[in-house]
């Protein structure tokens, strides 16, 4: 029999799973929108056609555009999403088979012949996984608390509606 401290445990590591993945999809489209936009400014920035089209331009404005483009090259350096998206594309297929594992431990807990030992042992393992897959995270993504708030939200409505809180 398990006890209901080891169910609660499970619980609660499914939904931090589901919680992550959706986190990890969200910021990852974010991040993704983002450096297009810069790697698309700096493209027209590089092509000829903007030097034709800017060379008529007072003084003033040429300065500003520059400084726009410095700006984005520096923007394309300092919030470096390229690794971000890697990061975030490395966790969330990490943390899908181990969603897939808290799930069918998940279906064990409920079963009458489990054992609060072993169901330990499991869900202590995928803890560890856990740590290792989103560990990267934690050094290359910043947290967003709004992003991080839904994904909870919605990871908790789609758990609960597949697996019934018993």
């Amino acid at each position: 029999m398990v006890t209901e401290q080891v169910r609660v445990a499970v619980w609660s590591c499914m939904l931090d799973a589901s919680r992550v993945t959706r986190y990890a999809e969200t910021m990852g489209a974010r991040y993704r929108l983002r450096h297009m936009l810069i790697r698309f400014g700096l493209l027209l920035a590089a092509s000829g056609s903007v030097a034709t089209v800017v060379t008529p331009l007072p003084d003033l404005w040429l300065a500003i555009l520059g400084i726009a483009i410095t700006a984005l090259v520096a923007a394309d350096f300092m919030f470096d999403y390229a690794t971000k998206i890697a990061t975030l594309d490395f966790a969330k297929s990490g943390i899908a088979a181990l969603e897939s594992d808290w799930q069918d431990l998940w279906l064990d807990v409920n079963e009458p012949g489990s054992d609060d030992a072993g169901i330990r042992q499991r869900n202590t393992e995928l803890v560890r996984q856990f740590e290792r897959v989103t560990g990267p995270m934690d050094s290359h993504v910043g947290v967003d608390q709004k992003v991080n708030i839904e994904s909870a939200k919605s990871a908790y409505k789609v758990t609960s509606d597949q697996y019934a809180v018993s």
